[in-house]
């Protein structure tokens, strides 16, 4: 017996006697006790029994009838094809079949319905397994963007496999995940590997900024990747802007799992609005096609004067508040820092960061502003950003003192400290969309409140108490006057509620949700339109998602036609509703560009345009191909022969529907007893 089943031993002894003390000295004596306090204890032995999964033994409880299991890799990289040389596999069989079969995906499928014949199981793994019958291998295409083999692993073991054989490239996304699996499985691994150095030059990333102005050349940064190369090969690179070659370099190539990266400067833009780049690479011989392009797009003389954020003190709250404001309007954002003599830091990621700037460019900056933050505004604030605030047309305000509530249109006393909690009952207000999915009740406190001196007819959507009771004190006022909205913040230390992930965060950010998107909700400016894309360019795989900050809770028509020679045709006609933090889905698409027009139901007029690529780009070749054996495996010659053993005790059905029987059991004798 294992030291591991004596401590369960020991555990059931201590459950039976648990349930005997709870029936023997804390309950009434009843008739029957010893049969409800045996109910108890079985009960028990069974959670404990479920906690300690062990396998069963007996057959598999699906796959091949003698549980063999084969892993079918079908990430996008299985479609390479294969250099001279072959696969190197683990029998010589296998070796020679794949230096026959042409495609690794080609050899692979042979391998998988070869296997399959013979009673196997076979799971398909990508981004998550998926187990498929005999009859559909041959119309299986290798589309996956990722190669994870640890859940697949992880899958087989939950269905009771005893041998699995895995047919793959091992280009995995997941090494050492699916390295620990390994060592840790219950059954026999073998693995079959396919391919080998591939000749391929790839695109890792393409930079290109948010924004730029007419008359003024860009600089796009670029990664590239390559493999199977020569000494002295050249990747040759062209960016094209919409139909135009602009650039043109070479870039040696590099080792495999190194990146080569190299700035391009690139010509005026040719035009106005929103600009499609496009970056080709070429090898000769690249044997590789879906990681040799990659778009980006260029928003040229943007309409839009974009989001600034001031913050005239030290603290922690632009820093999350800024990127959380970025993500959810999707304008572009920048930020800044007071320090003194008159100097402002750059806030924002650490490629954004640089030099400290003066004033007249923070000045600039808020005057072709649509959307502004004032952080720490206090008596000592220059007259200049008093006049910024008074012009700006959407503004989210954070006074320091009484003085910075007044420049803000709010009358207040001086700081009440202690801890502040939101009520449990929100009142109906513009922001009750936006926050209704959250949790208020558990929230980090807020420590600290500028209370008005006398409430005026602007919104207080969240009212605190102290310490949970009490008068309520409003912890933002949204007001709104002469077309002008403006939100200030009368509590401080919202920051605390995006320290952790989880439900906090997320309250966090369905608050700030609601509080732009009422902000936007305004009359749109300078041609600003409410919805947009999250970024310009999806993978094909991957759904899509808008920011529509301004029309939370409201229904939304989205239009979406592919552009080619042949003329727009329509793809996606749909009716979606904004959920709480300003946020639609929309379907993944396949590659192409794609014009979208955005209204409301029965209006014809846009609330939101532009174009959207979706694109088929892959990075699978520039995972190097892992080196990860089958530890612990038995399946080699002359090895014990392995005993027969059933899924885990987890994934059977039976010991919770007999939990349920003996609780439901136990509350009936009880309750025919006497007892509660």
């Amino acid at each position: 017996m294992t030291l591991s089943w004596l401590a369960f031993l020991i555990l059931v002894a201590g459950a039976g006697g648990f349930a005997a003390w709870i029936y023997v000295r804390r309950e009434l004596p009843i008739p029957r006790r010893t049969l409800l306090g045996t109910i108890r204890a079985s009960v028990l032995v069974l959670v404990l029994l479920l906690l300690w999964d062990p396998r069963l033994p007996g057959g598999p409880l699906s796959g091949g009838a003698d549980g063999n299991w084969v892993l079918l890799d079908a990430s996008t990289s299985m479609s390479a094809p294969e250099m001279a040389g072959g696969a190197a596999d683990n029998s010589a069989d296998a070796s020679a079949e794949a230096t026959t079969g042409g495609a690794n995906w080609v050899w692979a499928l042979e391998r998988a319905s070869e296997l399959a014949e013979a009673g196997a199981q076979v799971l398909l793994f990508g981004e998550t397994p998926r187990v498929v019958s005999f009859a559909s291998l041959d119309t299986l295409l290798p589309v996956a963007s990722t190669s994870r083999l640890a859940p697949a692993l992880a899958r087989a073991a939950e269905a009771g496999a005893t041998d699995v054989t895995v047919l793959s490239d091992l280009r995995l996304d997941d090494p050492v995940e699916a390295e620990l699996s390994l060592g840790r499985s219950p059954f026999g691994v073998e693995i079959e590997r396919s391919g080998g150095p591939v000749r391929n030059a790839g695109v890792a990333r393409f930079e290109l900024p948010a924004r730029a102005e007419s008359g003024t050349p860009l600089s796009v940064g670029i990664a590239l990747f390559s493999e199977g190369t020569d000494p002295g090969d050249t990747i040759q690179v062209e960016v094209w802007e919409e139909e135009r070659l602009v650039a043109s370099a070479g870039v040696p190539a590099t080792d495999p799992g190194l990146l080569a990266t190299a700035t391009i400067r690139l010509p005026a833009p040719g035009d106005t609005g929103w600009l499609r780049y496009r970056l080709l690479v070429s090898l000769p011989g690249d044997q590789f096609a879906p990681d040799d392009a990659k778009s980006a797009f260029t928003e040229v003389d943007p309409s839009e004067g974009g989001l600034v954020l001031l913050s005239l003190e030290p603290n922690w709250e632009p820093r999350f508040l800024l990127p959380v404001l970025s993500q959810i309007t999707g304008l572009a954002s920048s930020g800044f820092l007071s320090l003194s003599g008159g100097r402002y830091l750059r806030l924002g990621s650490s490629s954004e960061v640089g030099p400290p700037v003066d004033e007249d460019e923070v000045r600039e900056a808020l005057a072709g502003a649509d959307f502004v933050v004032f952080h720490g505004l206090g008596a000592g604030a220059p007259d200049w950003v008093s006049t910024a605030l008074a012009e700006a047309p959407r503004s989210i305000v954070f006074p320091s003192d009484p003085a910075g509530a007044l420049a803000s249109g709010v009358e207040a006393r001086g700081h009440l400290d202690g801890e502040w909690y939101t009520t449990p009952d929100l009142p109906p207000s513009p922001l009750a969309a936006s926050l209704s999915g959250a949790d208020l009740t558990g929230l980090p406190p807020l420590t600290a409140i500028l209370p008005q001196r006398t409430p005026g007819t602007a919104l207080t959507p969240i009212p605190l108490q102290r310490q949970g009771s009490g008068p309520a004190e409003a912890a933002l006022v949204l007001d709104q006057n002469q077309g002008r909205r403006r939100a200030v913040v009368l509590a401080s230390g919202f920051w605390r509620w995006a320290f952790r992930e989880g439900p906090d965060r997320e309250a966090y950010r369905r608050l700030w949700a609601g509080v732009a998107g009422w902000l936007l909700a305004s009359a749109p400016q300078g041609g600003a339109t409410p919805v947009r894309p999250e970024k310009r360019v999806w993978s094909s795989r991957e759904p899509m998602e808008w920011r529509a900050p301004g029309l939370i809770g409201e229904s939304v028509d989205f239009a979406l036609s592919v552009n080619n020679s042949a003329g727009d045709s329509l793809v996606l006609d749909t009716t979606v509703v904004v959920d709480g933090a300003g946020l639609v889905g929309t379907r993944a698409l396949p590659v192409a560009e794609y014009s979208y027009r955005v209204t409301r139901p029965g209006d014809d007029g846009s609330i939101g345009s532009g174009r959207i690529e979706s694109e088929g780009h892959s990075l699978e070749l520039l995972h190097r191909p892992a080196d990860i054996s089958p530890g612990g495996s038995d399946s080699a010659e002359g090895a014990p022969t392995r005993a027969r053993l059933g899924p885990p005790l987890r994934t059977h059905p039976g010991p919770y529907i007999l939990i349920l029987v003996l609780l439901s059991a136990e509350w009936i004798g009880r309750r025919r007893g006497g007892l509660r």
